[in-house]
């Protein structure tokens, strides 16, 4: 039976493909990536199954499994550049098959220690082990990325201390506050990924050597060590039960990322909205030649906001594609292998993508703290309201004085009158006030605790940006 002409185009089959995970833009060519946009490429993942190859041999000879000298010829030819890739593509275009052509040129460069080659193991403990094997590299860069982030925020905290801006909840005027507290919000979450990220990695990124279903079946009792012996090589961890259809620890971690990407997406959004025209407090500073527009030679776009965003609703959907496909039946299923194979590297580099991205937002962020303070006054003075209330409610009690500020606050906004003025004409209020609620404490951001904040947090930043930890 002839083959469909499908099966004739036989020079694109190879697996896995290389790919660009992210939505790419005109920004994307100043990144400093960190090399990590390669770590998943065909050459690099053809390379991680061989390094783990390497060991396995390594590790099976040394523990009297193989023939020693098995062992170190395996070893040796486990390097892409001493294979035959012509071959291995060629090979992958009959056998169809993820792994067996690229053993096959192996063992056939091992002469006859090429016996030995691949003992005991299933292609998936080599495929999802490799995956992990290459995110565990991919993980270093971005914890790297986040203290970098840290760092960043950390300085711009102190620098921002005690600068006025308005607090706002759902989109409207609430009290004042000060940026500095606003960079506090960002660091508690970014310190909060950072410190979910440490702490899953041993239940990651783990080295799974159980064999065809996940009890060590050819390997029998000595599975076990080997397993940890290889894990403890690659710099990696043994899991407890080999089991091959397990991925809920791969389903943590892209939810975890998906959770740190979430808080530059909250970064990018309240950028992109506070560079507009009406709010013109924060910015991202570009240099001369940058253009934002083919027709309006005035703009300067919020270029990183708009790329963190765009490749966040990327990781989204990503991330839910490996939850949803996480419960496939049975010891192992070809379905999920190709889901978790392909969609897991494409989570850890669209979050890459978007940590490089937050990086350099935070960098050239820069603030006007005066057009900030003039903000503030945009509610003719009803920003001000619960500090009066509460200086009210002294005397008042807190229902009274919410009442009495609840009708100044509507008459100040029907009259387009300031709230300080209303307040003067009510005998109740100005008996409180003593002849004028007007004063540069009633402006000031209140009691409250920001700017405390905003240092604690800054120094809690940095303190992670060094290295140091922040819990016990």
């Amino acid at each position: 039976m002839a083959r469909p002409d499908c099966y004739h185009r036989t020079q694109s089959l190879a697996l896995p493909m290389d790919r660009t995970a992210e939505y790419l833009d005109a920004t994307s060519r100043v990144l400093d990536y960190r090399g990590t946009r390669e770590l998943f490429s065909r050459r690099a993942t053809y390379q991680a199954w061989l390094d783990i190859e390497a060991v396995i041999a390594q590790v099976q000879a040394e523990m009297g499994i193989i023939p020693l000298d098995a062992g170190e010829t395996i070893a040796r030819m486990c390097s892409l550049d001493v294979l035959d890739e012509v071959r291995i593509e060629a090979g992958y275009a009959v056998a169809r098959h993820p792994l067996m052509p690229l053993i096959n040129e192996l063992a056939s460069k091992c002469g006859d220690a090429g016996r030995y080659v691949h003992w005991g193991v299933a292609t998936q403990n080599i495929q999802q082990t490799g995956t992990l094997y290459l995110a565990h590299r991919a993980h270093g860069h971005l914890l790297e990325l986040l203290r970098s982030c840290l760092k960043t925020l950390g300085t711009l905290a102190h620098k921002h201390a005690d600068d006025r801006i308005a607090g706002r909840t759902h989109g409207q005027h609430a009290v004042p506050s000060t940026l500095g507290f606003r960079f506090a919000l960002w660091i508690d979450e970014l310190v909060q990924s950072y410190e979910r990220l440490e702490t899953i990695a041993p239940c990651v990124f783990i080295a799974t050597m159980g064999g065809a279903v996940g009890f060590y079946s050819a390997l029998g009792e000595v599975g076990p060590e080997m397993q940890a012996k290889v894990a403890a090589r690659l710099g990696m961890f043994s899991t407890d039960l080999p089991s091959r259809s397990n991925r809920t620890h791969m389903c943590d971690y892209a939810h975890a990322l998906a959770l740190a990407c979430s808080s530059f997406h909250k970064m990018a959004e309240e950028v992109a909205l506070s560079s507009s025209e009406e709010f013109a407090e924060l910015f991202e500073t570009v240099p001369d030649g940058v253009i934002g527009s083919s027709t309006m030679p005035q703009k300067v776009n919020p270029k990183m906001s708009m790329g963190i965003i765009a490749n966040c609703q990327k990781i989204y959907s990503a991330s839910h594609t490996l939850l949803v496909s996480a419960y496939r039946p049975f010891e192992a299923d070809a379905a999920a292998n190709l889901i978790f194979d392909g969609g897991l590297p494409e989570v850890v580099e669209l979050a890459c993508a978007i940590f490089v991205r937050g990086e350099s937002l935070l960098a050239t962020l820069a603030a006007d703290t005066n057009r900030a303070e003039r903000n503030l006054e945009l509610s003719d003075g009803r920003i001000y309201s619960e500090q009066l209330m509460m200086k009210l409610a002294s005397s008042l009690g807190k229902t009274e004085a919410h009442e009495l500020m609840y009708i100044a606050a509507r008459d100040a906004r029907v009259t387009g009158r300031s709230i300080f003025d209303v307040i003067d004409d009510i005998p109740l209020a100005r008996s409180v006030f003593e002849g004028g609620s007007r004063s540069e404490s009633d402006k000031a951001p209140g009691g409250g605790m920001a700017a405390k904040i905003a240092r604690s947090y800054a120094d809690r930043a940095l303190a992670v940006a060094a290295g140091h930890k922040t819990k016990s």
